[in-house]
């Protein structure tokens, strides 16, 4: 079995270090329905590329400003990654991907050890033909490390259900330490996992509530440090305020219908399973109940977030694959190939419409619009600054190797005409980057006007500033 989890494990980081080669950062949807992108990749990226070149590993930084607000686990990551390969996207995502392989690995054992080893193959191909999966496993943004990390906590739990073991015992609490690292807060979700599992598992399958305790202290304690750090030395940890709300639409009817169309497959095979893992639950199945918990922790957790926001529904779709693929008919199916023919099957129709809400996509490129704008203007080696008038780049352009990046929201506050005029008189030797809807403001002396697709136009300085050579590649 050992052999077949490395096995799995190697097949999925394959897969996601291709789509993690060929996609540019920020260059996909999370949402593909709203068109919402992984700007917080771009983020991510930033902070870990200022963490390799010039230090500073215990406080992230974006565009040069402190970020004690983000949890540092994926920057770290990234950064030490990058530090030691060079800066590539394939670099940046590689910490992630292989977390999620790994992570990947466990939910085929989880179905294995709990049904059959077809039902953990069937697991772990639902999971990784997810789109999501497939986005967030390849990118270096909080939500697939957050996952990786409840599976380890959960699958600790499932091998040990007691915790009784140091291995289950550390190895839950560690998962749970790097989860609070990842994504702050949120990252307290296998120990609501641990809490409803304490309150409905079977009596002989129960953990001790001293053993509860020590999990969740153990767990605090290994996490508390950076965060006590911060607040000393920043004086905050948390982020303050909640971030733009991308969607306006009801929650619960958001979460149902990006679930219904993104994964339409292992919806059905999850519902076909219901009968049996009720009856299952009914039986006082200590599996079943552990899996009911993580499904109610996450739900939870989707529903306390302060926007819709699909990224947040990842840690639910490896319940719900191991469910699918345990307790569902499928699992019992004769000859038991039918069963993975249908789940690879599903896997190239995926595959074969990657423009789909489901679809998984492992082509070249980026849905960022202007990055390849941002890309050529790099190339040109200028030493000016580069203001960019509007973030419609997604932050991809923080990124780049460019000597001097702002962004016009950050110099005024007022997005007219008539502000950015004057922005630009008072700017001679800045290079700016507009959108069209600008181009009453584009008039100057000091600037040639150059017309760049899709609906954008550059201003260059008429002095050119000399720059040395870029240190890393302009196409991220």
């Amino acid at each position: 079995m050992q052999r077949a989890f490395y096995a799995v494990a190697l097949l999925a980081l394959a897969c996601l270090l291709l789509r993690a080669a060929r996609t540019g950062l920020a260059g996909d949807y999370v949402d593909p329905i709203s068109h919402i992108a992984t700007v917080e990749e771009a983020m991510n990226a930033s902070s870990a590329i200022a963490m390799a070149q010039h230090g500073d590993w215990l406080t992230p930084r974006f565009m040069g400003r402190p970020a004690p607000e983000e949890a540092p686990l994926p920057i770290w990551a990234s950064a030490l990654s990058a530090r030691l390969l060079g800066i590539s996207r394939l670099s940046l995502r590689l910490p992630v991907a292989l977390a999620c392989s790994l992570a990947l690995g466990l939910v085929f054992l989880f179905g294995a050890e709990l049904s059959s080893w077809q039902s953990g193959v069937c697991a772990a191909a639902l999971l990784a033909s997810s789109h999501l999966w497939h986005v967030l496993a390849s990118s270096c943004m909080a939500a697939g490390l957050l996952t990786a990390c409840c599976i380890a906590a959960v699958y600790c739990l499932f091998a040990d259900p007691w915790l009784e073991t140091k291995t289950a015992l550390w190895g839950f609490s560690g998962a749970v330490a790097a989860a609070i690292l990842t994504s702050g807060i949120a990252g307290i979700l296998p120990l609501g996992v641990l809490g409803l599992y304490w309150l409905a598992a079977p009596g002989k399958y129960k953990p001790g509530f001293l053993r509860v305790c020590m999990a969740a202290a153990l767990s605090l304690a290994l996490a508390a440090p950076w965060f006590l750090y911060q607040l000393a030395a920043h004086g905050r940890w948390i982020r303050v305020g909640a971030p733009p709300q991308a969607s306006h639409e009801n929650h619960a009817l958001y979460y149902a219908i990006r679930t219904a169309a993104m994964d339409p497959v292992l919806v059905a095979v999850a519902v076909v399973a219901l009968a049996g893992f009720v009856a299952a639950l009914r039986q006082r199945s200590f599996a079943a109940t552990l899996l009911l918990c993580w499904i109610l922790a996450t739900l939870a957790f989707v529903a306390a977030g302060p926007f819709p926001n699909a990224a947040r529904l990842l840690p639910l779709l490896p319940a719900m694959a191991i469910l699918g693929a345990s307790y569902g008919p499928f699992s019992t199916m004769r000859p038991v190939w039918w069963m993975l023919a249908l789940v690879a099957a599903a896997f190239v129709l995926k595959a074969g419409a990657p423009n789909s809400p489901a679809g998984i996509s492992f082509a070249a490129g980026t849905v960022q619009p202007v990055a390849p704008l941002v890309s050529s203007y790099c190339e040109k080696e200028r030493g000016n600054e580069f203001i960019l008038a509007g973030r419609d780049d997604g932050f991809y352009a923080a990124t780049l190797p460019l000597p001097r990046l702002r962004y016009a929201e950050d110099l005024v506050q007022d997005h007219s005409p008539a502000a950015l005029a004057a922005l630009i008189t008072t700017h001679p030797d800045s290079d700016f980057l507009m959108p069209d809807r600008y181009r009453a403001a584009a008039a100057s002396d000091s600037h040639v006007l150059i017309d760049a697709a899709p609906d954008h136009f550059f201003l260059l300085s008429r002095r050119a500033l000399p720059a040395p050579p870029p240190r890393w590649s302009c196409g991220l």
